[in-house]
């Protein structure tokens, strides 16, 4: 799939040719993405069930990717500050670690 601003959209479909089922079916099945017209305002887009699924897999792919090269950078970040220094990658687990010694810390009596 293209960029999300090229998102081809070659046909139209006016709000009055919703009322024909068969029409509306046609014309997906054909285009599987329609922009809707009321006279000559452009008042949204219409894609088929196909489509859509493509789109989301399309935006899911780039939120894996663009989370993978965040956790890149900032592994970098850390491994520049931290030199020599083990990197753990975290985890709920650990998370719930951290926590549970962090309050046994705070209960333990201070001299």
């Amino acid at each position: 799939m293209g960029a999300l601003d090229q998102f081809p959209l070659e046909a139209e479909i006016a709000l009055t040719e919703f009322r024909s089922e068969a029409t509306l079916t046609e014309r997906l099945r054909v285009y599987h993405r329609l922009r809707v017209r009321r006279r000559n305002d452009l008042i949204g887009v219409l894609i088929d069930a196909d489509s859509w699924r493509e789109l989301v897999h399309y935006v899911e792919r780039l939120e894996a990717e663009i989370e993978r090269a965040e956790d890149a950078e900032v592994r970098a970040i850390i491994e520049s500050r931290v030199a020599g220094g083990p990197l753990e990658p975290g985890s709920p687990s650990l998370v719930d670690e951290i926590e549970q010694e962090y309050q046994r810390n705070l209960a333990e009596p201070r001299p």
